[in-house]
């Protein structure tokens, strides 16, 4: 049946290699990879121009692109333990083969591609029974978005009760190229930052795109990743040195989350239109927030932090719902700078805390 209206079930998010700029055409599984448990995906861009009057008008008489816009790009995802989305973008090293080295380890700072798919036909789904059958879907897949040069801005990650645990990525983007093509293979989107431009730019086929893991989970499927649980999370905190509601041990957790704000510095150059690079400015200071139920009360005081404050480690692990995978993520010299209680009438009183937590890479 023809399509009447592009809805998420024809459509299916591809991430790509690094470097994002490729010559040739990039056939095998390593060149891109299906993103899992993709829940929204956003792009779009804001045109920057040069505006001026002059005198003898009450009219513009300058409104000039002056440069290319950059190129925004959100994605929302399931997380999973087995970390399959975190591995193509750079934020854990596998290069010894294992899927549990630490996160944000050996992160590179280099830019890829994304693809977002579309299926003409609005009653077929591009994921067909989680195997390789999408692959023989997409022989006449006519349409897709591609993004170039994405640089990640922002990773977030949260737990709470009652429901699955989702990540937030942001990304800053230099190109957006949009095919209509009766074959499998589409040009990469990626400019060459260097050169500032996109000359004997490669070509990618997406029917070769990943569907397994990676290192100790080869034999997972993108398309079907095992999910995490809230009842599935278990933490190791410390007390607090200002007293208050214990954290260690038996505390009722009931969220916890983080954020990486990834800064960044555009790099320009004369005579081309892109930046030629976005260097990141470390070190990165990422948000951690926990809120628990409190259950009783230690002695302290907060003039304690002026005289000798101390940092606090906390480790946070997360099995998947079958028991099979396992990721921890480890939190050192963490830093306070929030705590606050509430209750309210015919409520709990609860306890929010918030820390800084620095990272040099």
């Amino acid at each position: 049946m023809a399509r009447d209206i592009l809805k998420s079930n024809n459509s299916l998010v591809f991430i790509g290699q690094k470097p994002a700029f490729t010559t040739g055409i990039g056939v095998n599984s390593q060149s891109s990879a299906c993103m899992s448990a993709v829940q929204s995906v956003a792009v779009g861009f804001s045109q920057p121009r040069q505006k001026s009057k002059q005198i003898g008008s009450k009219g513009l008489a300058i409104n000039d692109i002056t440069r290319s816009p950059d190129v925004d790009l959100a994605i929302d995802y399931y997380y999973t333990p087995t970390m399959l989305n975190e591995n193509m973008l750079g934020l854990i090293n596998d290069q010894t083969g294992t899927a549990k080295s630490p996160f944000f380890s050996g992160y590179t700072n280099e830019d890829q591609n994304f693809f977002i798919a579309n299926h003409p036909n609005q009653g077929v789904d591009m994921i067909q029974n989680n195997d390789l059958a999408f692959q023989s879907s997409m022989g006449n897949v006519s349409e897709v978005i591609s993004i170039g040069n994405a640089f990640l801005t922002n990773y977030s990650l949260g737990f709470s009760i009652g429901s699955l645990p989702v990540v937030s990525t942001t990304y800053k983007c230099s190109n957006i190229n949009i095919q209509i093509a009766s074959s499998s293979e589409y040009q990469v989107p990626a400019i060459n930052l260097n050169s500032g431009n996109n000359n004997n730019v490669g070509e990618i086929q997406l029917t070769e795109a990943s569907i397994s893991g990676f290192g100790d989970y080869t034999a997972v499927n993108r398309l079907n990743p095992p999910l995490c649980s809230p009842t599935k999370v278990s933490s190791t905190l410390q007390n607090l040195q200002i007293g208050g509601a214990p954290i260690s041990g038996d505390a009722h957790l009931q969220s916890f989350s983080f954020n990486i704000p990834i800064n960044r510095v555009d790099l320009f150059g004369l005579g081309s239109d892109y930046p030629y690079g976005r260097k990141v400015q470390y070190p990165l200071t990422s948000s951690v927030n926990i809120e628990f139920l409190v259950s009783g009360l230690a002695t302290g005081e907060i003039s304690n932090l002026i005289t000798a404050e101390s940092g606090y480690d906390f480790d946070v692990g997360i099995v998947d719902t079958g028991n099979d995978f396992t990721h921890t993520f480890s939190f050192s010299d963490l830093r306070l700078e929030s705590s606050a209680y509430q209750m309210n009438v015919n409520d709990q009183m609860t306890y929010s805390l918030s820390f800084s937590h620095e990272i040099t890479n």
